[in-house]
């Protein structure tokens, strides 16, 4: 495995990239929108607060492109060497039972998927290409959601039994917390555009998205 060449005391920057890139992608999408006086975008499914994918469909489609195509591989590499960290003897060294070590393939593969789906679904943007981009984001989301889940599971030994590794184990544990944060606020994001509470829920779309930089920069305990 490539990863096997990569000095160790480098693996942070792959998680560290990732959530710098997602963060301020988005940071400058919301200025702009709201810097231009929070304007409404044609097809614009949420009335009062524009949605990412709605500000990402215009004159910051490129921005959306570069900056979500940064995150995507930077994250591909994030969750292989979280993976790779917790096997490698260079690192935890881990001696896993089988159904973990095909979980944690699974959560690689997953984060792929959605890595790719990303970058697809920023190029086919939601006023040229609706319902392409829409299923898109649906296959970035699950992707997300089972490569989130499958390595709190692998690594759910370390969260809750005693470990040797202490640093890793509270890293584990605020992973674990903001997968939990974001999956509230996507229940509640869901009732709320459900029952058309436009505002509080185009709101909870950006933390959300935001959490989801913390997510990210947590595994930076995981390999650091």
């Amino acid at each position: 495995m490539f990863l096997n060449q990569v000095p160790l005391q480098h693996l942070w920057l792959c998680p560290f990239l990732a959530g710098l890139a997602w963060f301020f992608t988005l940071f400058a999408l919301l200025v702009t929108w709201l810097a231009k006086g929070m304007p409404k975008y044609p097809m614009q499914s949420n009335p009062c607060v524009a949605f990412i994918s709605d500000m990402a469909a215009f004159t910051l489609k490129p921005l959306f492109l570069v900056g979500g195509s940064i995150t995507a591989v930077s994250f591909i590499l994030t969750v292989c060497a979280v993976h790779f960290a917790r096997y490698s003897h260079r690192m935890y060294g881990i001696d896993d039972v089988r159904w973990k070590k095909s979980l944690s393939i699974f959560a690689m593969i997953s984060g792929v998927v959605a890595s790719l789906a990303l970058v697809l679904l920023a190029g086919m943007d939601t006023l040229r290409f609706h319902e392409e981009h829409a299923v898109l984001l649906l296959v970035c989301f699950v992707g997300l959601a089972f490569s989130a889940i499958a390595t709190t599971i692998v690594y759910f030994d370390q969260t809750w039994n005693p470990s040797p590794f202490r640093r890793l184990r509270v890293y584990c544990i605020l992973s674990a917390m903001t997968i939990s944060i974001d999956f509230c606020l996507g229940v509640a994001f869901y009732s709320l555009m459900r029952s058309e509470h436009w505002k509080i829920a185009g709101i909870l779309e950006w933390i959300m998205a935001f959490t989801g930089t913390f997510y990210i920069w947590a595994f930076i305990g995981f390999v650091s």
